[in-house]
This record gives structure tokens, sequence and C-alpha cells, in this order.
């Protein structure tokens, strides 16, 4: 049997656990799904990507519904936009030639990587790191040859990837009347850990983090510096139903998560920051 003064405590830890230091109840977690958007084609330039998502939405039974967040992977967004080269048609620099030698790629690729960069972080024979036009510093500017049919086909990034989600996030606001957010994503490696995550490189209708700075925790201490990248948090949940090689699903829906800011201005490069704040610079 229980004692009462056992009951007490967990009567008072789960009082505590419910309640902020300010005794205001505290929001209670509600679960979040994520939804895969299974049996659209293979995109093509010039496709109406938001036709097929919404249509895909519809067939598979999850619809699109008010404050959903759709994630499209960046790659169905390039080929909708036509962000397609064939190595063929590439003419090497003198810059190229030189930093294909360096590297051991080829001189052709190396070019359409710098055609989409701004500064050119490391080349060497394990990798091409640049900066890129758009402000994200990746390997090979974001260029991909997975998924991307032909020997000598490769897809770039959207060349404004914001814009391109907030085309994506209209045009399904005028197919469905539905508010939501839009999320592109892009898979990055990230400095001292092994493996690749999904990051946010584009954004529509939702405010990129979630910010606690000044909030105070369950003991009443403040929040000095948990600034959660919540839309980069969404690209990889998402992930985990879309994968990244034969499973052919280009995006997925999360819904029911409560903590989202929507809001109609939103830029992928608040996610950046300035290099002033960069707690991991100067130690590569």
């Amino acid at each position: 049997m229980l004692s009462s003064s056992g009951g007490k405590k967990r009567n008072s830890l789960l009082k505590s656990s419910l309640y902020t230091s300010e005794h205001k109840p505290a929001h209670m977690p509600a679960p979040v799904l994520i939804l895969p958007l299974t049996g659209l084609p293979l995109i093509k330039p010039g496709d109406d990507l938001p036709r097929l998502i919404v249509d895909s939405a519809r067939k598979v039974g999850w619809g699109i519904r008010e404050k959903d967040l759709l994630v499209v992977g960046q790659k169905a967004v390039s080929k909708a936009e036509g962000r397609l080269v064939n190595l063929g048609s590439v003419h090497p620099s003198k810059k190229a030639l030189v930093l294909a030698r360096k590297t051991g790629r080829k001189p052709e690729f190396v070019q359409i990587v710098l055609n989409d960069s701004k500064r050119v972080v490391r080349a060497d024979k394990m990798a091409l790191i640049v900066t890129t036009k758009h402000g994200w510093t990746c390997l090979n500017a974001g260029v991909d040859k997975s998924n991307v049919k032909g020997d000598q086909n490769y897809a770039l990034l959207p060349t404004t990837p914001d814009a391109s989600a907030r085309k994506i996030r209209n045009r399904i606001r005028r197919l469905t009347g539905k508010d939501i957010g839009v999320i592109i994503t892009d898979t990055h490696s990230r400095p001292f850990r092994l493996g690749q995550v999904e990051e946010t490189i584009g954004i529509a209708g939702l405010k990129p983090h979630a910010d606690y700075r000044g909030q105070r925790d369950l003991f009443g201490y403040q929040l000095k510096f948990k600034n959660v990248a919540l839309a980069d948090e969404v690209a990889g949940a998402a992930e985990l139903v879309m994968g990244q090689g034969r499973e052919a699903i280009p995006a997925a829906i999360v819904r029911g998560l409560k903590r989202v800011q929507f809001q109609d201005r939103a830029k992928s490069s608040d996610l950046t920051g300035p290099a002033s704040e960069d707690l991991f610079k100067g130690t590569l």
C-alpha cells in the first residue's frame, strides 16, 4: 500500500511539473503528427508542385489543414523550377581548373559550385566547402547528384529559397483556402558531428525560432541563451518519414505543433545570424 507521505510527495512533484514559477498553468504538450506525402510523381521542370502536393495530401487522406507545416525537400523545388544543369554545357574558368586539381573533382562540377558561391572556405581532397550566395556554408554549394536522372545532370539550390517557399505557400492558400507554414530543406553536415541532418534553407509563414530568452525555467531561473531553431527541428523531424534515398517522398506535413509562431514575414537568413554571434567562430 502507498504511504500518505509518498502520495503527498508525488502530488507535490506533479504540481511543480504542471505549473510555472509564477504559479500559472504550463502548456500541456500535445501530440505532433508527421505525415508523409506518398504517391507524388517524379518532379519535372515546370510542374505545379503545390498542386501535386495538395492532390497527394487529399489522396492519402491527410488533406491540408489550417496551421499545418509543409516541409518540402529542396530537390523537388529545384526540379520544378528547372534548377538543373548538365556538365556538358559548362565551361570551366581558370579558378575552377585550379580548384579541380586541388580537390580531385571535375572542373565542370567545380565551376557550377563556384557559380553559386561567394566564398571558398575549404578546398582539398576531402571536401569543397563554400559559403553560398544565400549565406549558407555547406558542401559543394548544395549542388547535388542524388535522385537526378542522367550521368551528367546535377541539381542546384533554388535561386531564392525564401521566395520559392512563399510561392508554394501562396499557391496552396489559393488552392485550399488554408493558411500554412512552408519550410524548404536541404541536407547539411555539421561541425564536430558525424552524419548529416536536414536544415531549413527556405521559409514562409512562420518564425524560424522559438525564443525562450527572458522566460523562467521550472526553478525560476531566467533563461538567457535558449533560442531554439524550431524550423530546423521541424525539418529534421520531417526527414524521418521523407528519407534520403529511394523513398520518393519529397514532402511531409507536420501537424499539431503548438510552439509555432505564424507570421507573414519570415527569413531563413535569421537562422544563420551575424558572424559576431557564432559561438564556434575561430575554433575550426
